[in-house]
């Protein structure tokens, strides 16, 4: 059955959170885009993703990953890249992005899994989620949340140079699973999340050089957005807060906390290039504030 990325997929998500998880072939305005929800809603679906006998001991798993990381694995030829898109991007025709409620100041970019590798982040991977509103066809806002891995790896490049990263969607459940819980864990810069994810999952994460910029994508992601964090500028994530100039006034969309976000000013990412498989890629908008996202930031944490 069709389902509408503007506000439907949301309340499906919200209706059948802590159970089914739905892939849809037929998306409003997108041929050949598949949308998958609530993967994580489940904590006993969560166990039996990572072979535990109940959600607790996932815990202990992710533990070893810490101790014992498994580096990630660089290929030249990745599933991510059979479509690349260098010319006239356009991020909202290509990827299906929702909406949560009718004060959202659009669609946002949920389930974007932002890659910093090299020495933006001191030799190691960080791997994490920023809430993005596309105001343009290759640009959007790009909130860092202070004090996180994000955070520490832009600021000592503020106003100095570009910082290149990957936005990468459909990602292997592991790496996930480590991007919704890596923002407020204690690990050190310089942290190599991926190779926990590795650990997680039994094998290395296979990564693959993107195509644009000096950064890495996640090999067996269905979708990528290349780009750069440019660290000189800043946009707002809503036209209202634009047109008054206020911030933590307007409504963005309801964060993972439960109340209502409010719209600021943030970094700008420019976007080079989107790659993605060739057939019917699947995105994965994670809604904030559902058991989705609640476990996809605990599960880690703990």
């Amino acid at each position: 059955v069709e389902v509408d990325p503007d506000l439907e997929v949301a309340g499906i998500q919200k209706r059948l959170e802590g159970s089914k998880a739905v892939l849809f072939n037929n998306v409003k305005g997108y041929p050949g885009r598949r949308l998958l929800i609530n993967l994580f809603a489940s904590g006993k679906r969560v166990a039996r993703m990572f072979d535990c006998h109940e959600q607790r001991e996932l815990k202990f798993k992710i533990r070893e990953g810490i101790r014992h990381p498994t580096p990630p694995r660089i290929v030249k030829d990745a599933l991510c890249q059979e479509v690349v898109i260098t010319e006239d991007i356009d991020v909202w025709s290509v990827v299906p992005m929702i909406s949560h409620t009718p004060s959202d100041p659009g669609r946002t970019l949920g389930g974007g899994n932002t890659l910093l590798t090299g020495k933006y982040f001191e030799g190691g991977n960080h791997f994490g989620y920023n809430r993005m509103n596309f105001r343009g066809k290759d640009y959007s806002s790009f909130q860092i949340t202070p004090g996180s891995h994000m955070d520490q790896g832009v600021t000592p490049f503020y106003q100095k140079e570009p910082v290149p990263v990957t936005i990468n969607m459909g990602v292997p459940p592991a790496c996930s699973a480590i991007t919704g819980a890596c923002i407020y864990s204690v690990l050190p810069l310089g942290s190599d999340e991926l190779g926990i994810a590795g650990t997680l999952q039994g094998f290395p994460v296979d990564i693959v050089k993107a195509r644009t910029v000096d950064a890495y994508a996640v090999a067996k992601a269905e979708c990528v957005i290349e780009g750069y964090i440019d660290t000189t500028q800043r946009v707002w994530e809503s036209p209202l807060a634009e047109k008054e100039n206020k911030q933590g006034v307007f409504p963005f969309h309801p964060e993972w906390t439960g109340y209502m976000g409010k719209a600021y000013r943030t970094y700008k990412f420019q976007a080079t290039a989107i790659t993605h498989r060739q057939d019917r890629f699947i995105y994965y908008p994670t809604i904030v504030h559902g058991y989705d996202d609640h476990n996809l930031g605990t599960d880690f944490t703990q």
